[in-house]
């Protein structure tokens, strides 16, 4: 029996030239059964999620959706698009006909018309490949048994049915979604197909996960904030998973949740001119000289603060915000405390209706509740945050140098993270000066020599 190969492909790759080259040689001299995941092209999905943000206010734009939709079959394939694209194209145009005429509009037809963003890709990507005699076969989730759990739009791979049949060695599967227990198709996520393929790894006792051409690759901050930033060569799945909830880093959160336990590393491979690993993700713990391997950022956040004496003497006021939110399906994506308040970190779009919701809970000990928005959530990570001196003192010491004023700070919960939240507007300018606290001295031993 061959032993299995699991690729994530990202669809923005499509029309990568050099990208497509190097993947075609890596398959040809394979000895293994590849599955190749990939993940829909953000122009196709932006298409189809278009269509869906406004169904019910100008209806389906069936002949526009139909031809941008051949356009990018065309801009990649350079031909006609085939009988099967075109036949996905008529399914989930009939799709967005029938929500306009039953006004159903639920979270599973939602996931159904999304996940032709990624056959529709998938489609493309064969086609790529057929031209460069690289012969394919494409599993569908919904005709192999790919099990998933019922949480529409963040469902769990559960389990995987697939036979070996014929000389076929290449596999192409629509990454992000699967099928129910009742048969009907649920997204993993967004940018989800990092964890199925992960899943999929795991199923098929693979040695690792290859993940071809991240959007975004494993820096030590964005290069569009930083310039000169470093490669992040090693990161613990722990610390990977971490950065993936910040806007610079393109690795879907739950692409170690299949692997860490199995030991099983991640590869991320660029998509460049050599398409080589730029990063391996595995569970060695990897202490690097600066400790701080990565100073992160996202804008999607706002405050919800909980202001008053009581806060911290009154029982159960967090456990009522969180059950309330949760009822709300509002993610909270980290609680700050102290004595005096409570700060929730949601995302921008949750912020006043998380509001609306605290504020009818009648907490008589809360004197204030408010939201603020516009602002930034700072992240700097890597292990060892706690058990080296001046890291802290170096970090707050660069931040007050520049003058720049930190609303709230929060670490201790996890060796390797600490969370800053600064206005949108300072934001640039925090990242600059902490990444050039850690990175721009030579050694770390000369900074806490500087320091002392």
């Amino acid at each position: 029996m061959l032993n299995k190969n699991v690729i994530r492909f990202g669809g923005n790759n499509l029309g990568n030239h050099t990208s497509i080259n190097n993947l075609t040689a890596y398959l040809k001299q394979s000895n293994s059964i590849n599955f190749l995941v990939v993940s829909s092209s953000t122009a196709i999905y932006d298409l189809l999620l278009e269509q869906l943000t406004h169904i019910f206010r100008i209806g389906v734009n069936t002949a526009y959706l139909r031809k941008q939709l051949e356009a990018e079959y065309l801009k990649f394939v350079e031909k006609e698009s085939s009988e099967l694209y075109n036949g996905y194209i008529t399914r989930v145009l009939q799709l967005l006909e029938g929500i306009t005429l039953t006004g159903d509009f639920s979270n599973a037809l939602k996931d159904q018309v999304l996940s032709y963003s990624e056959k529709l890709s998938t489609v493309i990507f064969q086609e790529l490949l057929q031209g460069k005699q690289i012969e394919s076969e494409m599993l569908l989730p919904e005709e192999n048994d790919f099990k998933v759990s019922e949480d529409y739009g963040n469902a769990t791979h559960l389990s995987f049915g697939f036979k070996e049949v014929g000389t076929i060695k290449n596999f192409i599967v629509p990454g992000s979604y699967g099928v129910t227990g009742n048969g009907k198709i649920a997204r993993t996520g967004n940018s989800a197909a990092d964890y199925t393929a992960a899943a999929i790894t795991a199923w098929a006792n693979a040695p690792k996960l290859i993940l071809w051409g991240l959007d975004n690759e494993f820096t030590s901050a964005d290069p569009k904030i930083v310039e000169n930033t470093n490669k992040i060569r090693r990161l613990t799945y722990a610390e990977a998973s971490e950065l993936a909830y910040f806007d610079h880093y393109s690795i879907h959160p739950r692409a170690v949740e299949p692997l860490e336990s199995l030991h099983v590393p991640i590869h991320v491979v660029s998509g460049g001119k050599e398409s080589t690993i730029e990063t391996i993700i595995n569970t060695e713990t990897f202490v690097s000289e600066n400790i701080v391997k990565g100073v992160a950022h996202s804008d999607d956040v706002t405050l919800l603060k909980l202001d008053g004496a009581g806060v911290g003497l009154k029982p159960g006021i967090l456990a009522k915000v969180t059950s309330t939110l949760h009822e709300a399906e509002i993610n909270i994506k980290s609680v700050i405390t102290a004595q005096t308040s409570i700060n929730f970190i949601l995302s921008e779009k949750d912020g006043e209706k998380a509001l609306d919701l605290v504020n009818n809970l009648g907490f008589n000990s809360v004197k204030e509740i408010s939201v603020v928005s516009d602002i930034s959530l700072i992240g700097i990570i890597g292990y060892g945050l706690q058990q080296n001196y001046g890291i802290f003192a170096k970090l707050f010491g660069a931040i007050a140098g520049s003058e720049i004023n930190v609303l709230l700070s929060g670490s201790g919960a996890s060796d390797l993270v600490s969370y800053l939240v600064v206005k949108q507007k300072d934001r640039n300018n925090v990242v600059k000066v902490i990444h050039d606290a850690f990175f721009k001295t030579a050694s770390f031993k000369e900074r806490i020599k500087e320091i002392n």
